[in-house]
């Protein structure tokens, strides 16, 4: 006891670097937890992007959506996962999908952080490809009617980032 009362600064520098040691591992314990990415953190990133494009669309001129997701290794190499997502959605007979597609990309090349690329492939019906500011790439693919299907079809692709933790 008497030497903490020689010694008072001594006893509070002890004090302020174990209360300092306490602060950063705390902070590095809060930080690292929040960056950590989980195989359905990543999963929900791409199908709300995916609801968001789907959500442009007519309400009435959906009829049916469904979603095929697939995981597979971080082709970094790395311990991660990378999910892909695929949605196709079923347009009411005579909706204009292509024409919707043009004018998504037209909105979201005007669209403060977003890219908006068009191309067509053999044929009428263009490829949207759309990539937001944090790297979130949507590759939209109308199919026209036929007789067989009269009914036009929207596939919407993504691929994650990779999760940091499985």
């Amino acid at each position: 006891m008497r030497v903490l009362r020689k010694h008072p600064t001594v006893v509070l520098a002890v004090a302020c670097v174990v209360l300092l040691v306490g602060i950063v591992a705390t902070g590095l314990a809060l930080s690292s937890s929040a960056n950590s990415l989980t195989v359905d953190d990543v999963t929900t990133q791409v199908t709300d992007g995916m609801d968001e494009l789907q959500a442009q669309l007519p309400p009435d001129s959906i009829v049916s959506a469904a979603d095929t997701i697939r995981t597979e290794p971080c082709p970094d190499g790395g311990e991660g996962t990378l999910v892909a997502v695929e949605r196709s959605i079923v347009t009411a007979e005579g909706f204009d999908l292509t024409g919707w597609v043009r004018e998504l990309s037209a909105s979201y090349a005007a669209k403060e952080g977003w890219s908006a690329t068009m191309k067509s492939e053999q044929g009428p019906a263009p490829i949207l490809t759309l990539a937001s500011r944090s790297l979130m790439i949507f590759t939209l693919r109308p199919s026209a009617a036929s007789a067989t299907d009269p009914a036009p079809k929207l596939t919407i692709e993504a691929t994650s980032r990779c999760s940091t933790v499985d």
